[in-house]
């Protein structure tokens, strides 16, 4: 198996593993599962980040282009009036 192959495969296994913890987090009533499960959650997003700075440095990788302030902006009008709470 070629290294981008590999290293784009670790990147949706990790992605996918994130989404089923944050499930997960969100169900626990336990407050020491839910810390356990925060903690596994934030130790896989470090090796996540990591992985996708080493793919984009080896051009495995094209990002999104960058959002404007305006894009931000709309988002941050739309998210505030759907939870009728300010975003900073």
């Amino acid at each position: 198996m070629q290294e981008q192959a590999m290293v784009t495969d670790a990147l949706n296994s990790i992605n996918a593993g994130l989404k089923s913890l944050g499930d997960m987090i969100s169900q626990a009533e336990d407050q020491q599962l839910r810390q356990t499960l925060q903690q596994m959650r934030n130790d896989a997003e470090t090796c996540q980040h990591e992985l996708y700075t080493i793919a984009k440095s080896k051009n495995y990788y094209q990002p999104a282009q960058k959002a404007t302030p305006e894009e931000i902006d709309t988002v941050r009008s739309f998210i505030s009036q759907s939870s009728g709470q300010p975003m900073r």
